[in-house]
């Protein structure tokens, strides 16, 4: 497939357009996954469709295609559904504009606390993390329109979504703040999303890593719902050779009910693409009834 698509470009690229590039890639799973209930076999494929290219006048263009496939999911006939992932961007010297399924400047300027991969994303699973730091996350539905650019150890983004729920649209902006001070990386990110009438938010991360060791902390509060919102979390992880060892946690609050849990996760690198990979998650939540979920994982995951 790689050379079809590579021969396909060299093609238009002869017949006198633009030089434009068109790669492949993606990942599978293979294991075994405890839901809490039962322990089952798991098995997925994701396909990744790249493309790139450059204007006449050195503008850098391209998109993104995530072809996720959902083959355990279908609609009342039957049909495997899939869960179809897509953003367009344009950048140069002015920096980024970008489109589609992608980060607010929120989550843009976040950073997030977990580290490695589990086959079931236990370590990310749990009841109260919050990938999206009370972001964009909680919107899912509607196109984000994202500008970022960089200047020098500093970053900054604006963004706007549209909602399909609500007559509001999402406006955000971002922050964030990156450097090597002796061999010590910092990180800092501070980002604010309004809204409207569905509430809005204030996040703040920080993240070092020295000598194998990661450590991020992010804070977000703000309102959802007209409910009061805020989580905190803590990543730690550490790296030797091929082996990676993280935990993290979470504490959310919302409306006065609370919700907590971790996750942990041991990789080990075999080369080439291949991680073997454990995962293992337990969450706590008062959201409504209280419910407690307990997952774990084991298998490999293969980048292509």
């Amino acid at each position: 497939m790689k050379k079809l698509l590579i021969a396909s470009t060299a093609l238009v690229a002869s017949a006198g357009f633009a030089a434009a590039d068109v790669s492949l890639g993606g990942s599978a799973e293979m294991g075994i996954v405890d839901n809490g209930t039962n322990t089952q076999f798991h098995n997925d494929i994701d396909v990744i469709f790249t493309l790139s290219g450059e204007t006449d006048g050195g503008l850098s263009f391209g998109a993104t295609i995530d072809l996720d496939e959902v083959t355990n999911a279908g609609d009342d006939n039957g049909i495997p559904s899939y869960d179809n992932d897509s953003s367009v961007y344009i950048k140069g010297g002015f920096g980024a504009l970008t489109m589609g399924d992608t980060d607010g400047a929120l989550d843009w300027a976040m950073s997030e606390i977990a580290m490695g991969t589990a086959i079931a994303d236990d370590h990310t699973a749990y009841f109260a993390y919050d990938g999206s730091h009370g972001g964009n996350g909680f919107f899912d539905s509607g196109t984000i329109l994202r500008y970022d650019n960089t200047f020098g150890d500093f970053g900054v983004a604006v963004s706007a979504q549209d909602i399909d729920q609500t007559t509001d649209a999402v406006y955000a902006l971002g922050l964030k703040y990156g450097a090597d001070l002796g061999g010590v990386n910092v990180g800092f990110g501070l980002g604010y999303q309004d809204a409207g009438v569905a509430g809005d938010m204030i996040g703040l991360s920080a993240s070092t890593s020295v000598a194998g060791f990661d450590v991020v902390l992010n804070y977000a509060d703000g309102e959802i719902g007209g409910s009061d919102y805020d989580t905190m979390g803590i990543g730690l992880g550490y790296t030797t050779g091929a082996l990676l060892m993280h935990a993290n946690y979470t504490k959310s609050e919302l409306g006065g009910a609370s919700a907590d849990g971790y996750g942990l996760v041991v990789n080990y690198d075999l080369g080439g693409g291949a991680v073997v990979a454990a995962g293992y998650g337990k969450g706590d939540t008062g959201y409504g009834a209280a419910t407690t979920n307990d997952t774990f994982s084991l298998g490999l995951r293969m980048d292509f």
